[in-house]
């Protein structure tokens, strides 16, 4: 079976500040907050027999996209890197342009969910941005929570040609078994036909003492609403150390999806999405 991890991350806490894991639980922070760097992540690709990855940008600079495509550039492991850039930017035409000389640029990220105005989307500004990748056909991901998926709808009026991925199935609040009206708004999202979802970030939305097999709620929503043609799996490595260890969370995967399905989950989809 071919793995391609779509979803991790690599950072130097030398060079960057990331404020958002000190922001975590302390147990959870003291996990993550070191070093993950290339070799590391070639020591958990060779223990997990993985064949490539997808590398996503955890800080929101060009400085740390550049770092990473550098990176990439010399791994044969890392098949591509999702990007940060300033969409509102009368630059963004040429940084974009600047990514694209290196092979490895697969796509662009914002930390949506993070913005003080849950409507951020919405900006004129952002969805001019988001043409501009719509017209390069350039992927963009999806980084929210259950609240803006209603926008999702909206940016899909405006940009219909985008070609999305929702990370994390929107972080659902299972810490309280909230499924609604998350899984409503999902169920009319998959049937946007250039919309994916990554089965990706799950445990880490968990409470500690809630039982494993209440994930299976939410991933047979997205399995039997997208379909086996438009999900895709991500490890979230290395956050998802605060909750559980690579091989975990693989494992995890295989459990939720049936093996008649692995290789679209497992290889093919991301190859499609972010590869082809």
């Amino acid at each position: 079976m071919k793995i391609l991890d779509t979803h991790h991350h690599l950072w130097n806490l030398s060079l960057r500040k990331y404020d958002w894991i000190n922001d975590l639980p302390k147990e959870e922070a003291n996990a993550i907050n070191k070093n993950f760097l290339i070799n590391d992540l070639n020591i958990v690709a060779n223990n997990n027999n993985l064949d490539g990855t997808i590398c996503v940008q955890a800080h929101q600079s060009e400085d740390e996209a550049f770092w990473l495509l550098e990176i990439a550039k010399n791994s044969e492991l890392i098949k591509g890197v999702v990007c940060w850039v300033d969409l509102k930017s009368p630059s963004l035409e040429s940084s974009l342009d600047n990514y694209l000389l290196n092979e490895k640029f697969v796509g662009i990220r914002h930390v949506w969910h993070d913005e003080k105005e849950e409507d951020w989307i919405m900006d004129p500004k952002v969805i001019s941005g988001l043409k501009i990748l719509s017209d390069r056909e350039i992927n963009f991901d999806f980084l929210v929570r259950p609240n803006h998926l209603k926008y999702i709808f909206e940016v899909y009026e405006k940009v219909p040609s985008l070609k999305g991925v929702i990370d994390h199935i929107a972080k659902p609040f299972i810490k309280n078994n909230i499924f609604e009206p998350w899984a409503a708004e999902m169920s009319e999202l998959s049937k946007i036909d250039n919309l994916y979802c990554k089965i990706s970030g799950i445990v880490e939305e968990m409470d500690d003492t809630q039982e494993l097999s209440i994930i299976n709620n939410y991933t047979n929503h997205i399995i039997d609403n997208f379909g086996f043609n438009k999900i895709m799996y991500g490890s979230n490595w290395p956050v998802c150390l605060t909750k559980k260890s690579y091989s975990e969370v693989l494992e995890i995967a295989k459990d939720v999806i049936p093996s008649s399905a692995y290789e679209n989950f497992f290889y093919s989809n991301g190859e499609e999405f972010y590869l082809s």
